[in-house]
């Protein structure tokens, strides 16, 4: 970039406290919009028609939402392997999981992040109306209740 182009530097930070992450984008602004999409995994083709402000926001809303998730409820985005009997072939052994209790646990999963992902109380009501069953799991009941309070605490 020469000296004559404008740059912009951009901090999400995943909570207030001094031991949560942050991370700084710097660049063009186009730049910066690129870079807060690729590493927040964001569709870039969702995201066209959002203002970096407005991307900024969405992206420190996933971060705040899925720090406080993992240290509420101890989540983690990358399940942790489960090692192989002696002898045992790993891959027949994945694909017998496959339909176990840890399917059921995935699906746990993906509902954790869609209620980190809420912005708004009305979202949250929504996605429990629509997977009512899935909150007997009493993690997910809890996540649900801690992005509630959050969400009412920012207001």
């Amino acid at each position: 970039m020469s000296d004559t182009q404008r740059s912009v530097t951009v901090t999400v930070k995943s909570g207030k406290d001094y031991d949560s992450w942050w991370a700084v984008f710097r660049g063009a602004t186009f730049e910066v919009y690129d870079d807060v999409t690729t590493f927040f995994g964001f569709d870039s083709e969702t995201v066209t028609s959002l203002s970096l402000h407005e991307l900024v926001g969405e992206a420190s809303q996933l971060a705040q939402g899925s720090a406080l998730i993992t240290r509420q409820l101890g989540a983690t985005a990358i399940p942790a392997p489960k090692p192989a009997a002696a002898g045992e072939d790993p891959w027949v052994a994945a694909q017998a999981t496959d339909a176990s209790p840890a399917a059921s646990a995935g699906a746990a999963t993906a509902l954790l992040e869609q209620v980190a992902a809420c912005r708004t109380t009305e979202e949250l009501k929504r996605l429990w109306a629509t997977n009512q069953a899935a909150f007997a799991d009493q993690a997910v009941m809890d996540a649900w209740k801690a992005r509630g309070r959050a969400i009412k605490q920012a207001a």
